[in-house]
Protein backbone atom coordinates (compact mmCIF):
# COMPACT_ATOMS: atom_id res chain seq x y z
CA UNK A 1 0.00 0.00 0.00
CA UNK A 2 2.79 2.37 0.86
CA UNK A 3 4.51 1.64 -2.43
CA UNK A 4 1.25 2.25 -4.37
CA UNK A 5 0.85 5.63 -2.73
CA UNK A 6 4.36 6.64 -3.76
CA UNK A 7 3.71 5.64 -7.39
CA UNK A 8 0.44 7.65 -7.41
CA UNK A 9 2.10 10.80 -6.08
CA UNK A 10 4.90 10.53 -8.64
CA UNK A 11 2.39 10.05 -11.43
CA UNK A 12 0.33 13.05 -10.27
CA UNK A 13 3.39 15.28 -10.10
CA UNK A 14 4.47 14.11 -13.52
CA UNK A 15 1.03 14.80 -15.00
CA UNK A 16 0.82 18.24 -13.45
CA UNK A 17 4.20 19.17 -14.79
CA UNK A 18 3.16 18.10 -18.27
CA UNK A 19 0.00 20.38 -18.18
CA UNK A 20 2.07 23.43 -17.17
CA UNK A 21 4.56 22.90 -19.90
CA UNK A 22 1.88 22.31 -22.40
CA UNK A 23 0.26 25.54 -21.36
CA UNK A 24 3.58 27.30 -21.59
CA UNK A 25 4.21 25.75 -24.97
CA UNK A 26 0.84 26.86 -26.20
CA UNK A 27 1.52 30.22 -24.79
CA UNK A 28 4.88 30.35 -26.53
CA UNK A 29 3.55 29.01 -29.80
CA UNK A 30 0.15 30.78 -30.02
CA UNK A 31 -0.46 34.26 -31.48
CA UNK A 32 -0.69 37.08 -28.98
CA UNK A 33 -4.29 38.04 -28.27
CA UNK A 34 -4.85 41.81 -28.63
CA UNK A 35 -7.08 43.52 -26.12
CA UNK A 36 -9.57 46.12 -27.52
CA UNK A 37 -9.39 49.58 -25.94
CA UNK A 38 -12.76 51.19 -25.31
CA UNK A 39 -13.09 54.99 -24.97
CA UNK A 40 -15.75 56.67 -22.89
CA UNK A 41 -17.55 59.52 -24.68
CA UNK A 42 -20.64 61.68 -24.49
CA UNK A 43 -23.00 61.88 -27.43
CA UNK A 44 -25.81 63.90 -28.97
CA UNK A 45 -28.33 63.34 -31.74
CA UNK A 46 -28.96 64.86 -35.15
CA UNK A 47 -32.42 66.39 -34.87
CA UNK A 48 -34.50 69.11 -36.46
CA UNK A 49 -34.46 72.51 -34.76
CA UNK A 50 -35.48 76.07 -35.75
CA UNK A 51 -32.48 78.11 -36.88
CA UNK A 52 -32.15 81.75 -37.86
CA UNK A 53 -29.22 82.76 -40.05
CA UNK A 54 -27.58 85.40 -37.87
CA UNK A 55 -24.35 87.25 -38.54
CA UNK A 56 -22.41 88.48 -35.50
CA UNK A 57 -19.68 91.11 -35.44
CA UNK A 58 -17.99 93.47 -33.02
CA UNK A 59 -16.52 96.96 -33.20
CA UNK A 60 -16.17 100.30 -31.44
CA UNK A 61 -18.82 103.01 -31.48
CA UNK A 62 -18.16 106.36 -33.13
CA UNK A 63 -20.17 109.54 -33.29
CA UNK A 64 -22.18 109.96 -36.46
CA UNK A 65 -19.76 112.80 -37.14
CA UNK A 66 -16.39 113.44 -35.51
CA UNK A 67 -14.05 116.31 -36.32
CA UNK A 68 -10.67 117.51 -35.21
CA UNK A 69 -11.06 121.30 -35.12
CA UNK A 70 -7.84 123.00 -36.20
CA UNK A 71 -6.89 126.65 -35.97
CA UNK A 72 -7.03 128.80 -39.11
CA UNK A 73 -5.27 131.71 -37.45
CA UNK A 74 -2.38 132.49 -35.16
CA UNK A 75 -1.99 134.51 -32.00
CA UNK A 76 -2.19 134.39 -28.22
CA UNK A 77 -5.17 132.51 -26.74
CA UNK A 78 -7.11 134.99 -24.61
CA UNK A 79 -9.64 132.50 -23.22
CA UNK A 80 -11.17 129.06 -23.74
CA UNK A 81 -14.93 128.56 -23.71
CA UNK A 82 -15.18 124.78 -23.26
CA UNK A 83 -13.83 121.85 -21.32
CA UNK A 84 -13.76 118.14 -22.04
CA UNK A 85 -17.36 116.93 -22.08
CA UNK A 86 -18.89 120.37 -22.74
CA UNK A 87 -22.00 120.46 -24.92
CA UNK A 88 -21.72 122.82 -27.89
CA UNK A 89 -23.99 123.97 -30.70
CA UNK A 90 -23.07 124.56 -34.31
CA UNK A 91 -20.92 127.69 -34.41
CA UNK A 92 -20.39 127.79 -30.66
CA UNK A 93 -17.04 129.36 -29.69
CA UNK A 94 -14.32 127.02 -28.45
CA UNK A 95 -11.34 129.36 -28.15
CA UNK A 96 -10.84 133.15 -28.36
CA UNK A 97 -7.58 134.38 -29.89
CA UNK A 98 -6.15 137.90 -29.60
CA UNK A 99 -7.83 139.82 -32.44
CA UNK A 100 -6.66 143.42 -31.92
CA UNK A 101 -4.48 143.52 -35.05
CA UNK A 102 -7.20 141.78 -37.05
CA UNK A 103 -9.74 144.44 -36.09
CA UNK A 104 -7.33 147.13 -37.28
CA UNK A 105 -6.86 145.23 -40.55
CA UNK A 106 -10.63 145.20 -41.06
CA UNK A 107 -10.85 148.98 -40.58
CA UNK A 108 -8.03 149.51 -43.07
CA UNK A 109 -9.77 147.26 -45.60
CA UNK A 110 -13.03 149.16 -45.15
CA UNK A 111 -11.22 152.45 -45.79
CA UNK A 112 -9.64 151.05 -48.95
CA UNK A 113 -13.04 149.95 -50.17
CA UNK A 114 -14.54 153.37 -49.57
CA UNK A 115 -11.64 154.95 -51.43
CA UNK A 116 -12.14 152.58 -54.34
CA UNK A 117 -15.87 153.32 -54.43
CA UNK A 118 -15.16 157.07 -54.59
CA UNK A 119 -12.59 156.58 -57.37
CA UNK A 120 -15.09 154.59 -59.38
CA UNK A 121 -17.76 157.23 -58.93
CA UNK A 122 -15.34 159.94 -60.14
CA UNK A 123 -14.29 157.83 -63.13
CA UNK A 124 -17.91 157.35 -64.15
CA UNK A 125 -18.60 161.12 -63.90
CA UNK A 126 -15.50 161.94 -65.97
CA UNK A 127 -16.46 159.37 -68.59
CA UNK A 128 -19.98 160.80 -68.89
CA UNK A 129 -18.66 164.33 -69.38
CA UNK A 130 -16.23 163.15 -72.02
CA UNK A 131 -18.92 161.28 -73.91
CA UNK A 132 -21.23 164.32 -73.76
CA UNK A 133 -18.58 166.41 -75.47
CA UNK A 134 -18.18 163.90 -78.28
CA UNK A 135 -21.14 165.28 -80.28
CA UNK A 136 -19.63 168.80 -80.38
CA UNK A 137 -16.26 167.47 -81.46
CA UNK A 138 -14.53 168.96 -78.41
CA UNK A 139 -12.81 165.68 -77.54
CA UNK A 140 -10.96 163.12 -79.55
CA UNK A 141 -11.81 159.46 -79.85
CA UNK A 142 -8.72 158.49 -77.85
CA UNK A 143 -9.84 160.72 -74.96
CA UNK A 144 -13.19 158.92 -74.91
CA UNK A 145 -11.50 155.53 -74.92
CA UNK A 146 -9.21 156.61 -72.08
CA UNK A 147 -12.18 157.73 -69.96
CA UNK A 148 -13.88 154.38 -70.47
CA UNK A 149 -10.68 152.54 -69.49
CA UNK A 150 -10.44 154.60 -66.29
CA UNK A 151 -13.94 153.43 -65.35
CA UNK A 152 -12.94 149.80 -65.88
CA UNK A 153 -9.75 150.30 -63.87
CA UNK A 154 -11.72 151.85 -61.00
CA UNK A 155 -14.17 148.95 -61.06
CA UNK A 156 -11.28 146.47 -60.80
CA UNK A 157 -9.77 148.43 -57.91
CA UNK A 158 -13.10 148.32 -56.11
CA UNK A 159 -13.35 144.55 -56.53
CA UNK A 160 -9.84 144.17 -55.12
CA UNK A 161 -10.72 146.38 -52.16
CA UNK A 162 -13.89 144.40 -51.51
CA UNK A 163 -11.94 141.14 -51.62
CA UNK A 164 -9.38 142.56 -49.21
CA UNK A 165 -12.16 143.60 -46.85
CA UNK A 166 -13.76 140.13 -47.02
CA UNK A 167 -10.38 138.51 -46.26
CA UNK A 168 -9.76 140.80 -43.29
CA UNK A 169 -13.22 140.06 -41.89
CA UNK A 170 -12.67 136.33 -42.34
CA UNK A 171 -9.36 136.53 -40.48
CA UNK A 172 -11.10 138.43 -37.69
CA UNK A 173 -13.81 135.76 -37.55
CA UNK A 174 -11.18 133.01 -37.44
CA UNK A 175 -9.81 134.54 -34.24
CA UNK A 176 -12.79 132.83 -32.59
CA UNK A 177 -12.42 129.08 -33.18
CA UNK A 178 -15.93 127.61 -33.49
CA UNK A 179 -17.53 124.19 -33.42
CA UNK A 180 -18.45 122.90 -36.91
CA UNK A 181 -21.60 121.17 -35.63
CA UNK A 182 -23.58 120.48 -32.46
CA UNK A 183 -22.22 117.79 -30.18
CA UNK A 184 -19.86 117.23 -27.29
CA UNK A 185 -16.21 118.20 -26.85
CA UNK A 186 -14.38 114.90 -26.59
CA UNK A 187 -10.97 116.50 -26.04
CA UNK A 188 -9.54 120.01 -25.78
CA UNK A 189 -5.86 120.36 -26.65
CA UNK A 190 -5.02 124.02 -25.87
CA UNK A 191 -5.13 126.32 -22.84
CA UNK A 192 -5.42 130.03 -22.11
CA UNK A 193 -2.20 131.95 -22.68
CA UNK A 194 -0.72 129.53 -25.20
CA UNK A 195 0.44 130.74 -28.61
CA UNK A 196 -1.78 129.29 -31.31
CA UNK A 197 -0.41 128.65 -34.79
CA UNK A 198 -2.05 127.88 -38.11
CA UNK A 199 -3.43 124.33 -38.44
CA UNK A 200 -2.85 123.61 -34.74
CA UNK A 201 -5.34 121.13 -33.25
CA UNK A 202 -7.71 122.87 -30.86
CA UNK A 203 -10.36 120.28 -29.96
CA UNK A 204 -12.18 117.12 -31.07
CA UNK A 205 -15.95 117.47 -31.37
CA UNK A 206 -18.28 114.48 -31.60
CA UNK A 207 -21.85 114.59 -32.87
CA UNK A 208 -23.44 111.96 -30.63
CA UNK A 209 -27.06 112.54 -31.65
CA UNK A 210 -26.56 109.20 -33.40
CA UNK A 211 -23.76 106.69 -33.14
CA UNK A 212 -22.30 104.50 -35.84
CA UNK A 213 -20.73 101.08 -35.62
CA UNK A 214 -18.33 99.91 -38.32
CA UNK A 215 -18.22 96.14 -38.82
CA UNK A 216 -16.66 93.84 -41.40
CA UNK A 217 -18.84 91.49 -43.48
CA UNK A 218 -17.34 88.64 -45.53
CA UNK A 219 -17.90 88.43 -49.27
CA UNK A 220 -20.19 85.43 -48.73
CA UNK A 221 -22.45 87.36 -46.35
CA UNK A 222 -22.65 90.69 -48.19
CA UNK A 223 -25.30 89.51 -50.72
CA UNK A 224 -27.56 88.58 -47.79
CA UNK A 225 -27.82 92.11 -46.35
CA UNK A 226 -29.07 95.44 -47.71
CA UNK A 227 -29.38 99.09 -46.74
CA UNK A 228 -32.06 99.63 -44.13
CA UNK A 229 -31.77 96.18 -42.53
CA UNK A 230 -32.29 96.21 -38.76
CA UNK A 231 -29.39 95.32 -36.48
CA UNK A 232 -29.45 94.32 -32.81
CA UNK A 233 -26.68 96.11 -30.93
CA UNK A 234 -25.49 95.53 -27.38
CA UNK A 235 -22.77 97.40 -25.51
CA UNK A 236 -20.58 95.69 -22.93
CA UNK A 237 -20.49 98.81 -20.75
CA UNK A 238 -24.31 98.98 -20.58
CA UNK A 239 -25.63 95.63 -19.45
CA UNK A 240 -29.18 94.41 -19.93
CA UNK A 241 -30.04 96.84 -22.74
CA UNK A 242 -30.42 96.23 -26.46
CA UNK A 243 -30.36 98.93 -29.13
CA UNK A 244 -31.82 98.79 -32.63
CA UNK A 245 -29.59 100.05 -35.40
CA UNK A 246 -29.99 100.33 -39.16
CA UNK A 247 -27.49 99.54 -41.91
CA UNK A 248 -26.66 102.91 -43.47
CA UNK A 249 -23.75 102.13 -45.77
CA UNK A 250 -22.17 99.06 -47.38
CA UNK A 251 -18.76 99.54 -48.98
CA UNK A 252 -18.44 98.61 -52.63
CA UNK A 253 -14.84 97.40 -52.34
CA UNK A 254 -13.39 94.68 -50.11
CA UNK A 255 -10.22 95.03 -48.09
CA UNK A 256 -7.23 92.66 -48.29
CA UNK A 257 -9.12 90.10 -46.16
CA UNK A 258 -12.07 90.19 -48.60
CA UNK A 259 -14.17 91.89 -45.96
CA UNK A 260 -16.63 94.70 -46.70
CA UNK A 261 -17.08 97.59 -44.26
CA UNK A 262 -20.67 98.08 -43.14
CA UNK A 263 -21.81 101.06 -41.08
CA UNK A 264 -24.72 100.74 -38.65
CA UNK A 265 -26.48 103.87 -37.37
CA UNK A 266 -27.85 103.75 -33.81
CA UNK A 267 -30.15 106.43 -32.31
CA UNK A 268 -28.74 108.05 -29.17
CA UNK A 269 -31.35 110.53 -28.01
CA UNK A 270 -30.49 110.12 -24.31
CA UNK A 271 -26.73 110.39 -25.04
CA UNK A 272 -26.16 107.13 -23.17
CA UNK A 273 -23.83 105.73 -25.81
CA UNK A 274 -20.28 107.12 -25.91
CA UNK A 275 -17.70 107.16 -28.65
CA UNK A 276 -15.18 104.35 -28.20
CA UNK A 277 -17.49 101.92 -26.40
CA UNK A 278 -17.12 98.25 -27.45
CA UNK A 279 -20.29 97.01 -29.15
CA UNK A 280 -21.66 93.74 -30.55
CA UNK A 281 -23.95 93.53 -33.56
CA UNK A 282 -26.32 90.78 -34.69
CA UNK A 283 -27.93 90.79 -38.12
CA UNK A 284 -30.74 88.34 -38.88
CA UNK A 285 -30.14 87.45 -42.49
CA UNK A 286 -33.28 85.34 -43.01
CA UNK A 287 -36.41 84.07 -41.24
CA UNK A 288 -36.24 81.09 -38.86
CA UNK A 289 -36.53 77.66 -40.49
CA UNK A 290 -36.46 74.07 -39.21
CA UNK A 291 -33.33 72.19 -40.30
CA UNK A 292 -31.21 69.17 -39.19
CA UNK A 293 -28.80 70.23 -36.44
CA UNK A 294 -26.21 68.81 -34.07
CA UNK A 295 -24.75 70.18 -30.84
CA UNK A 296 -22.01 72.63 -31.77
CA UNK A 297 -19.65 70.76 -29.43
CA UNK A 298 -19.70 67.83 -31.88
CA UNK A 299 -17.99 69.82 -34.65
CA UNK A 300 -14.28 69.21 -35.26
CA UNK A 301 -12.59 71.98 -37.24
CA UNK A 302 -9.82 70.47 -39.32
CA UNK A 303 -8.38 73.34 -41.32
CA UNK A 304 -11.02 74.32 -43.84
CA UNK A 305 -13.00 71.12 -43.24
CA UNK A 306 -15.56 70.31 -40.58
CA UNK A 307 -15.94 66.77 -39.31
CA UNK A 308 -17.83 64.78 -36.65
CA UNK A 309 -17.56 61.34 -35.08
CA UNK A 310 -20.71 59.24 -35.37
CA UNK A 311 -21.38 56.11 -33.29
CA UNK A 312 -23.08 53.04 -34.81
CA UNK A 313 -25.14 50.37 -33.06
CA UNK A 314 -22.01 48.29 -32.36
CA UNK A 315 -20.35 51.13 -30.48
CA UNK A 316 -17.80 51.93 -33.19
CA UNK A 317 -16.90 55.56 -33.98
CA UNK A 318 -16.73 56.76 -37.59
CA UNK A 319 -15.15 60.04 -38.68
CA UNK A 320 -17.33 61.85 -41.23
CA UNK A 321 -17.04 65.12 -43.09
CA UNK A 322 -19.99 67.50 -42.90
CA UNK A 323 -21.09 70.74 -44.52
CA UNK A 324 -22.41 73.32 -42.09
CA UNK A 325 -24.95 76.08 -42.47
CA UNK A 326 -25.93 78.50 -39.74
CA UNK A 327 -24.03 77.99 -36.48
CA UNK A 328 -24.88 79.22 -32.99
CA UNK A 329 -23.08 78.58 -29.69
CA UNK A 330 -25.54 75.72 -29.03
CA UNK A 331 -26.46 74.14 -32.38
CA UNK A 332 -24.98 73.85 -35.88
CA UNK A 333 -27.01 73.33 -39.03
CA UNK A 334 -26.09 70.21 -41.04
CA UNK A 335 -26.39 70.81 -44.77
CA UNK A 336 -24.67 67.59 -45.89
CA UNK A 337 -23.10 64.49 -44.32
CA UNK A 338 -25.57 63.33 -41.63
CA UNK A 339 -29.18 62.20 -41.26
CA UNK A 340 -31.74 62.79 -38.55
CA UNK A 341 -31.28 60.32 -35.72
CA UNK A 342 -27.53 59.83 -36.20
CA UNK A 343 -25.56 59.69 -32.96
CA UNK A 344 -22.59 62.06 -32.77
CA UNK A 345 -19.81 62.38 -30.20
CA UNK A 346 -19.93 65.66 -28.29
CA UNK A 347 -17.18 64.99 -25.73
CA UNK A 348 -14.03 62.89 -25.96
CA UNK A 349 -13.29 63.34 -29.68
CA UNK A 350 -9.64 64.21 -29.03
CA UNK A 351 -8.81 60.61 -28.08
CA UNK A 352 -10.67 58.95 -30.95
CA UNK A 353 -9.63 57.64 -34.33
CA UNK A 354 -11.82 56.35 -37.12
CA UNK A 355 -13.03 52.86 -36.13
CA UNK A 356 -12.39 53.23 -32.39
CA UNK A 357 -14.64 51.40 -29.92
CA UNK A 358 -16.54 53.66 -27.58
CA UNK A 359 -18.75 53.45 -24.55
CA UNK A 360 -21.41 56.11 -24.17
CA UNK A 361 -21.46 57.80 -20.78
CA UNK A 362 -25.02 58.19 -19.61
Amino acid sequence: MKKFTQYFIIALITGTGAFFLSSCAKSDGAETVKTTEVFTVKTGTVENAPMTATFKATGSLEGIREANVNSETQGRILSVAVNNGSRVGQGSPLVFVDNELKEIAVKQAEAQRLTAEAALEKAKIDAKRTNDLESSGAVTKSQIELADLQVKSAEASLKAAESGESLAKRQLSDATVKSPFAGVVAMRYVNQGELLSNNMKVATVVDDSKMKLKIGISELDVPLIKLGDKVKVTVDAITGKEYEGTISTISSKADMARSYTVEVEIPNADKELKSGMFARAEIDREAARTVPTVPTAAIINNGTRQQVFTVDEKGIAHLKGVKLGTTTPERAEIVEGLNNGDIVVTFGQAQLKDGAHVKVQQ
